[in-house]
């Protein structure tokens, strides 16, 4: 014997608890994954650019330390070596120029010493690098007799 039962219209079967509560049912909700990755990406980007900024920053200063140091590593010492020649006597003449060759880390470079006088016993010495063409006397060992 077969029986069926007839359910009432307020029968709730098949309809959420929502929906009996009487609140609109919610529609499953796609794409806040991708969303929260793309803004992830925005952030990291974004921080990512104030590092690279700050080590730029410090890279060029390394450099221009490091061409400093290259710079004055010769013009140092040939200006050293001038001051105490002049230690020894005066020049024989006004302006004095003469060469030296000074080992550097990129190998020998040669540069022109200036001696002259600004004034009675006063004496002014420059070093700069020897242009191409020139070709100055070499720097005597003492300026004495």
């Amino acid at each position: 014997m077969k029986t069926t039962a007839c359910l009432p219209a307020t029968h709730t079967a098949g309809i959420n608890s929502a929906a009996r509560r009487g609140e609109r049912a919610r529609k499953p909700r796609f794409g806040y994954a991708m969303m929260l990755v793309l803004v992830f990406l925005v952030l990291f980007l974004a921080l990512w650019s104030l590092a690279y900024q700050q080590m730029a920053a410090a890279l060029r200063a390394d450099t221009a330390r490091a061409l400093q140091i290259r710079r004055d590593e010769g013009s140092i010492p040939a200006l050293a070596r001038g001051l105490a020649l002049l230690e020894t006597g005066y020049p024989p003449s006004n302006p004095y120029i003469c060469g030296v060759i000074i080992n550097t880390s990129a190998g020998p470079r040669s540069f022109t010493v200036t001696f002259a006088s600004a004034g009675d016993s006063i004496w002014s010495v420059q070093s700069t690098s020897t242009a191409v063409n020139d070709n100055p006397p070499a720097m005597p060992s003492t300026f004495g007799p």
